[in-house]
């Protein structure tokens, strides 16, 4: 009689178990947060026909990142690896970012200087070594500044730099800044007032790569990794050149048609390294605007609060701070640059108030016109 009522009760209990394995089947859990922001996004990109906007436009690969509330909220990558394979895109894709370099590379002059070891109002010859800013009649009045040539106003030579296929051998940091092969470029020097007007110089970036190389000793990858990318977690992120082939999981260059080029390797190198060659994922860039939104309010871990506002004020005549540029309204403040190199187009825009931005790489060199088509989607959630 006792094992039958025992019997019962063990049957009793699977009944139970079985029947709220049955429940949980019908009644799905309930969306996180994080699902539902999945959903809204991925549904806003279907909505705007993103896969036909990659085809027509011969951009393989895509990949975003959305930061909302100063966090990571969202991040996917769509498309090919390289056009004709079945290797797809994912989060952790590293892309070439072209001029988004420029705001990395200004940040680790920032902490130098909150490191005591510069100051951006100090003439920068004070700081070159294996290199110095040519003097001139225009240097003689106004010394050659970090603030200026952040800013794009140092009155600096070389807007933008060509890139370098496989097979072509790379010029060192003091060849590009002289104009000297294998550098593609002219070179670098101040050929208007100091001070007098804005124009777009990578050559005076090449100048920030120069005095980290000699501040630090170090090759400037390797500087940036322990500068930059270790503190701030940036595990998927470099600028060395050539990227090595063994980081793997690299979006290949493709051209205007869409046709893999840069072969056999797939992608180009840019030495100009500090200007634009840095390689990342949107995850990781998302990584270095959270942190300047959290230091804008005082979260001063990495660079102080004093250092991150003086580098969101622009800088006259320019609308460009100290590396982003700068767009001021009643609403809030919109810090944001473009990028631009052979067969990589990416952009980024963050604001400081609401703390919320979006990140976008492309592998096409139609990639541009793609960023320009997928902003306006975003524009009602972000901004």
């Amino acid at each position: 009689m006792k094992n039958k009522k025992v019997s019962i009760a063990i049957a009793s209990c699977l009944c139970i178990m079985i029947l709220l394995a049955l429940s949980s089947a019908v009644k799905p859990e309930p969306l996180t947060d994080r699902d539902q922001a999945n959903k809204e996004y991925e549904q806003l990109l279907e909505e705007f026909g993103l896969a036909a906007k990659m085809d027509k436009l011969g951009v393989p690969g895509v990949s975003l990142a959305v930061i909302k509330g100063g966090k990571l909220e969202w991040a996917k990558g769509y498309g090919l690896l390289q056009a004709g394979t079945d290797e797809e895109i994912n989060t952790e894709t590293l892309f070439s970012v072209g001029s988004l370099s420029k705001v990395g590379t200004a940040v680790m002059c920032l902490k130098l200087q909150d490191d005591g070891l510069l100051k951006v109002d100090t003439d920068v010859n004070q700081y070159l070594q294996s290199w110095k800013v040519p003097d001139n009649e225009y240097t003689q009045k106004q010394a050659v500044t970090l603030r200026r040539i952040m800013s794009h106003t140092a009155g600096l030579t070389v807007h933008g730099f060509a890139d370098f296929k496989p097979e072509e051998d790379l010029p060192t940091t003091v060849q590009i800044l002289k104009g000297e092969k294998p550098a593609k470029n002219r070179a670098v020097y101040v050929d208007i007032p100091v001070g007098s007007q804005f124009r777009y110089s990578g050559g005076g970036t090449t100048i920030e790569q120069m005095i980290i190389e000699d501040l630090r000793d170090q090759a400037f990858h390797e500087a940036a990794k322990e500068l930059l990318f270790e503190p701030l977690d940036m595990s998927r992120s470099s600028y060395e050149n050539p990227l090595p082939t063994e980081v793997g999981n690299i979006a290949k260059a493709h051209n205007r048609r869409g046709k893999p080029i840069a072969q056999p390797r797939g992608y180009q190198s840019m030495p100009e390294a500090a200007a634009s060659g840095l390689w990342t994922t949107p995850s990781d860039y998302a990584k270095l605007i959270i942190m300047l939104m959290k230091a804008y309010e005082g979260d001063d871990f990495y660079l102080s609060q004093e250092t991150v506002q003086d580098m969101m004020t622009p800088v006259d005549p320019s609308e460009y701070g100290l590396g982003p540029r700068i767009k001021a309204s009643t609403d809030d403040v919109q810090f944001s640059h473009g990028g631009s190199n052979d067969s990589y187009k990416a952009h980024f825009i963050g604001t400081l108030g609401a703390q919320n931005g979006i990140v976008i790489f492309t592998n096409g060199a139609q990639g541009t016109t793609l960023i320009r088509e997928i902003l306006p989607v975003f524009d009602s959630v972000l901004f």
